[in-house]
């Protein structure tokens, strides 16, 4: 069983005293990411975007890939640095470093160990108290299935916790209670956010697909070159991440109570961002590139909005990348 033991509490809003840093001269705007795997890659995209046109951001709230990204925004790394270290995540050395299978597998396939060491040292091991910005993540007690609010202690198990998949990762226990993927109750925590600090505007950022748009994905999937199948076929019997493969089938299932939930909460925001990649899997961390630019072209169309929201004078936006090249699906 994963174990990052620490003094820390099961975390409920309203028991942490410090607050996101005023300012009389302008809103005080938060950043909700959701929860995505691989998707949640465009998060970085839209962080570089903000910080390109001068939004600044008081506060961050995210759930499973969105607290990853959001954690280490939060500690102070830029866009260009976040992007940095989802580039370090292509090579095969650094991807094998993360995997530390658990045998037999009775309650997950991974400890989550290797991922919570290398992210504690990007972090240096902080604490919640510590970092730039105020941040929250979300996971869910497995024993209640409750959401579980994380935002006091060390942060690098707080955002394991957050994106321990059900049955892909074992669930990492803190402070004696054990936590799964926050996904599972809350995938966009707008609602948490607004309700925890005192904010103007939420900007939330949404990377899980409508469920009507995987149908779609499908089909385009069935016209796949011929001489490729007898390969596909090794590889999906013999891949444990490969499409199809009973990991994939745990995080699709988990990822499709994410799609249902997500819609309430995005109607919540002030501004929702949604970086839509309708072809790849919740595992293709090698398409970091793609992933950005998707999340760099929606935070882009977003921008006239969001300036009108704050009130900043009206600019000529970047013109949006082109999509074209990106090959896209679901999941």
């Amino acid at each position: 069983m994963a174990a990052f033991l620490h003094p820390l509490d099961k975390l409920r809003p309203g028991h942490e005293s410090f607050e996101p840093a005023s300012s009389a001269s302008r809103p005080r705007v938060g950043l909700v990411l959701s929860s995505g795997g691989a998707k949640g890659l465009a998060h970085i995209g839209v962080i570089q975007v903000l910080e390109e046109n001068g939004i600044e951001v008081d506060v961050v709230a995210g759930t499973s890939m969105g607290a990853y990204v959001g954690g280490l925004f939060a500690a102070g790394f830029n866009g260009k640095e976040l992007e940095s270290f989802a580039a370090d995540m292509t090579r095969k050395r650094d991807l094998l470093d993360l995997v530390d299978p658990v045998f037999p597998p009775r309650r997950g396939f991974l400890r989550g160990r290797s991922i919570y060491e290398r992210l504690d040292k990007s972090l240096q091991g902080k604490t919640f108290a510590e970092l730039e910005k105020p941040f929250l993540a979300v996971a869910t007690e497995f024993e209640t299935l409750e959401r579980a609010v994380i935002r006091t202690g060390e942060v690098a198990s707080a955002i394991v916790a957050s994106l321990a998949v059900p049955g892909v990762v074992v669930p990492v226990v803190r402070n004696g209670v054990e936590y799964i993927d926050g996904g599972v109750c809350d995938p966009l925590p707008v609602s948490l956010a607004k309700k925890t600090w005192d904010l103007d505007h939420v900007i939330a950022v949404n990377v899980l697909p409508p469920i009507g748009s995987l149908r779609e994905a499908k089909a385009g999937d069935r016209g796949s070159r011929v001489w490729l199948k007898p390969l596909q076929f090794l590889n999906r019997h013999l891949n444990y991440f490969a499409r199809g493969n009973l990991l994939d089938i745990l995080r699709a299932a988990a990822m499709g109570s994410q799609m249902r939930l997500v819609g309430k909460s995005a109607r919540e925001a002030d501004v929702l961002i949604s970086p839509m990649s309708p072809k790849s899997g919740w595992h293709d961390y090698h398409r970091y590139a793609d992933y950005i630019e998707i999340g760099r072209a929606a935070a882009l169309e977003a921008l006239p909005k969001i300036k009108a929201l704050l009130g900043k004078e009206k600019s000529v936006a970047p013109e949006l990348p082109t999509l074209n090249r990106i090959e896209m699906s679901c999941i």
